[in-house]
C-alpha cells in the first residue's frame, strides 16, 4: 500500500529512525514544549520590542561615543603633540585681522588658561580684564587641550553680500536631516528672493536648529554642494563658520551633536510651549574643548568609523 502524506511516502515513514528517550524524559520534553509555546506564538511581538531596544541602545551608544570624543577619551593622546594653545592663538590673530579690516564686527576676544600656581582657570580679555572661570569648566580634558569660547573660534551667523540675480540654495528646516546624519537638500532661488528675512550661509558653514524640538533632535548639517557656493534658509538656524579653516569643520559639527552641547542648550530654553529656543547668549559663550588639528582629524575619523559600524 502506498500513499502520500505531506510529500513523504508511507514507506519512508515506516523506516524513519526516531530517537526514543525514557518515558519520564519524554514527559519532561513535552512539558517544556508546552511552556515555550506561548513565547513562540508571541515571537513577532517580542522581536519588535527587541528591535526598539536595539535602536535605543544604538542612540545611547552614539551619545556616549561623542561624549568620550570631546573629553579626549576616544583616541590615544600623545603627550608630545603640539598644544592646542598654539592653534587658538593663530585663530585669534586671524579674527583680530578680520576685525581690523572691518570684515566682522569688533569683539572683546579672550583666551582661557590654567594657572599652575593655584590650579584655577582664568579668562583674559583683549581689554585686559581677567576673570576666574573655574566654576564654569564642565569636565577635565587632556593637558595639551585648551578651552575656548565658541565666539572666539568661529564667526557666528555671518551675512553674505551677493549679486541679486545670482542663483543660490534655499534650505527650509524640512530639508535638513535630524539625528546623526550630515545631509540636506535645497531649492534654487535667486539671491534677491531670499537675502532679506532669512539666515545666510556659504559652502562648508555649519548650520543647526535653535528651536525645539529640532534642536534636541539634532537637525544640523555642514552645507555642501550649494548652488554657486551660497545660500539662505530658515531663521530658526544658527550658523557657525570656523575661522579660515583653522578648526576642522567636522570637529565642531560633531561637537554640536554631542550630549554636552545639546543638554546644555536645552537648559537655556526660553519662549512659549512648542516655540522654545536656546538662549541668544548660549552659543557665543559656549565653552569648546579643543585639541590640536591633527588630533581633531583623528577623533573625527574614529567617530565616523564607529558610527558606520553601528
Amino acid at each position: 500500500m502506498t500513499g502520500i502524506i505531506g510529500g513523504v511516502s508511507i514507506k519512508k515513514l515506516k523506516t524513519f529512525l526516531i530517537p526514543i528517550p525514557p518515558i519520564k524524559e519524554q514527559k519532561r520534553i513535552v512539558n517544556r514544549y508546552k511552556k515555550y509555546i506561548p513565547l513562540i506564538n508571541n515571537y513577532d511581538i517580542k522581536y519588535c520590542k527587541i528591535e526598539k531596544l536595539n535602536n535605543s541602545y544604538k542612540e545611547n551608544l552614539k551619545k556616549s561615543i561623542l561624549q568620550y570624543a570631546i573629553q579626549g577619551k576616544l583616541v590615544k593622546q600623545e603627550s608630545n603633540d603640539e598644544s592646542s594653545e598654539v592653534l587658538i592663538n593663530r585663530i585669534l590673530e586671524e579674527k583680530r585681522e578680520l576685525i581690523k579690516t572691518k570684515q566682522i564686527k569688533k569683539e572683546n576676544l579672550s583666551v582661557i588658561y590654567k594657572d599652575d600656581t593655584d590650579n584655577q582657570f582664568y579668562e583674559k580679555f583683549d581689554d585686559g580684564t581677567i576673570v576666574n572661570i573655574t566654576d564654569e569648566i564642565p569636565f577635565d580634558i587632556p593637558s595639551n587641550w585648551c578651552w575656548a569660547r565658541m565666539k572666539n573660534i568661529c564667526i557666528i551667523n555671518p551675512r553674505n553680500s551677493l549679486d541679486d540675480n545670482l542663483e543660490t540654495s534655499f534650505i527650509p528646516m524640512t530639508l535638513i536631516d535630524a539625528g546623526y546624519s550630515n545631509s540636506h537638500t535645497y531649492e534654487i532661488k535667486k539671491w534677491k528672493e531670499i537675502k532679506s528675512g532669512f539666515t545666510h550661509f556659504k559652502e562648508n558653514d555649519i548650520g543647526f536648529a535653535k528651536i525645539t524640538p529640532c534642536f534636541q533632535n539634532r537637525k544640523s548639517t555642514i552645507f555642501s554642494n550649494l548652488k554657486n557656493g551660497f545660500g539662505a534658509g530658515t531663521t530658526e538656524l544658527h550658523i557657525l563658520r570656523p575661522i579660515n579653516d583653522l578648526i576642522y569643520t567636522k570637529f565642531i559639527f560633531w561637537l554640536i551633536k554631542s550630549p554636552y552641547f545639546i543638554d546644555n542648550g536645552v537648559k537655556t530654553y526660553s519662549g512659549t510651549a512648542g516655540q522654545q529656543r536656546i538662549n541668544k547668549d548660549f552659543l557665543p559663550n559656549f565653552l569648546v574643548p579643543i585639541p590640536n588639528y591633527k588630533t581633531q582629524v583623528c577623533i573625527i575619523n574614529k567617530i565616523e568609523t564607529i558610527f558606520n559600524l553601528i
